[in-house]
């Protein structure tokens, strides 16, 4: 059945691949955006123009919209340092929490938000599910962050008014990511500021876009409201990763540093992401919802993400 779907980070690394789904498959889309040259280009019936932190506006815009289903996808793609994490914690904070709150107001039955896979506390080699916790103990803005994501989702789901979905996404990649030309991380692969630190045990999930989305759409009904992990099925020490997406897009060996030389050399997040960090597992969303990555693995997406790979 057809249902109105409204967006707020429609233009997204994530939007871009979810609205022409949405559209294919006859549900009618409102898109929330902060400026009227990022329009879509593609799948949405309405273009709305406000942002998460207008409240009044927000209760408008989705009183007007009338929708079933709420999809949260904001968040600051590309970009990194302190600045960036701190304002994706308001957007994931404050802004959900405005969005939730109109939600309920509008009526509305379902809300998904995009959530996070690299937040979790590390605790040994194992992959971390989702009652795993989050590392809200981390220093600096990382903490900032990931305090954000625990309060999101506590907001999300810790109230009966509507279904709440957090879909927790691994390292995105995928056209527009990090991951892509002149993202930071090809930037600083190439420019060799990306080394390897001791043995490299630092777990990534990663999660491409593509699957991102259509995780997304299979979110939209029928999923027991819950907090998921969303990544594909290969956890990749940084050891391992690092120097084949280091082959991949052509780049130098990254060199290696042991911890304390990279602990003088390096921002604190870089030597957790390295050193410590924890990959996680999509078992239980996989069951709940028969979604499969079609990039199962990091190998071939990044492959493809560089024309190297078959489509």
């Amino acid at each position: 059945m057809p249902l109105r779907v409204f967006v707020a980070g429609a233009t997204g690394v994530i939007g871009r691949h979810l609205l022409p789904m949405l559209a294919g498959r006859g549900h009618r889309v409102t898109a929330l955006v902060d400026e009227v040259e990022e329009a879509p280009r593609e799948g949405a019936e309405t273009v709305v123009l406000g942002d998460l932190f207008d409240y009044p506006a927000l209760c408008r815009a989705l009183r007007t919209a009338s929708p079933d289903v709420v999809l949260q996808l904001s968040g600051l793609d590309g970009t990194d340092g302190d600045e960036a994490l701190r304002r994706t914690a308001r957007l994931r904070e404050q802004g959900t929490r405005n969005l939730v709150d109109a939600s309920i107001d509008a009526g509305v039955r379902r809300v998904v938000v995009r959530s996070s896979a690299t937040a979790y506390a590390p605790q040994g080699h194992e992959v971390a599910d989702e009652q795993s916790p989050l590392f809200t103990t981390a220093p600096d803005e990382w903490g900032v962050a990931c305090r954000a994501i625990e309060e999101m989702e506590r907001i999300l789901l810790r109230q009966s008014a509507v279904e709440g979905v957090a879909l927790r996404f691994g390292a995105l990649y995928g056209v527009d990511t990090p991951f892509a030309e002149a993202g930071e991380f090809h930037r600083r692969v190439l420019g060799s500021s990306l080394p390897l630190v001791e043995s490299g045990e630092g777990i990534t999930s990663f999660t491409h876009v593509e699957d991102a989305a259509a995780a997304v759409f299979e979110a939209l009904d029928d999923v027991e409201p819950a907090a998921y992990n969303v990544v594909d099925n290969e956890p990749a020490e940084s050891g391992e990763w690092l120097p084949a997406y280091a082959r991949v897009i052509g780049g130098p060996e990254p060199v290696s540093l042991t911890l304390e030389q990279a602990r003088q050399q390096l921002d604190w997040a870089t030597v957790h992401l390295l050193t410590e960090q924890r990959g996680a597992s999509n078992f239980r969303f996989r069951e709940v919802s028969g979604w499969r990555p079609r990039w199962p693995s990091w190998r071939e997406g990044l492959a493809s993400l560089f024309g190297l790979w078959p489509v």
